[in-house]
């Protein structure tokens, strides 16, 4: 399964991958590397690739993706503890009114953003003279390790 993950990964997973993807995503939660050996007919590894790879928190900006006209508003602050609340929303517009020195933004267009909580970036096939870069992907494992943080989205 991990040479077929190999295989499967730079194209983000198409049609035929989705058991590679799941093999992937089991693995990282037990703080396994997400791939583990291919060996290839001689009987050696198939190590010729660098991963970089993390679990992000719901903190993080560059967890949240917004959909293609629209932009992010994301905050976070402590509350208690080692707890943090995020507010987080997708909007087309926002408007800033003044009244003397207060100030009140207005958003249009709100929705919900997608989460993902795991960041991967791969380069494959280092010994040749142009490797391949899968470029930073992003994927929602279903398993956010966000016990200690508060999400409020505003819609």
């Amino acid at each position: 399964m991990d040479c077929k993950l190999l295989l499967c990964l730079p194209g983000g997973f198409p049609d035929g991958c989705g058991d590679a993807l799941d093999h992937m995503i089991d693995r990282i939660p037990d703080g396994k590397s997400p791939i583990g050996t291919c060996s290839m007919a001689g009987g050696g590894e198939h190590d010729d690739y660098e991963i970089d790879y993390a679990f992000n928190g719901a903190t993080s900006r560059d967890d949240w993706q917004c959909p293609e006209g629209t932009r992010l508003y994301h905050a976070s602050r402590p509350v208690e503890g080692n707890r943090s609340a995020v507010d987080v929303f997708c909007y087309k517009r926002s408007n800033t009114v003044r009244l003397g020195e207060d100030a009140r933004t207005y958003y249009t267009g709100t929705r919900r953003p997608e989460r993902t909580d795991f960041t991967l970036d791969m380069v494959m096939n280092l010994s040749a003279e142009t490797p391949y870069e899968t470029g930073v992907m992003r994927f929602n494992t279903g398993r956010a390790r966000d016990c200690m943080t508060s999400i409020y989205y505003t819609e």
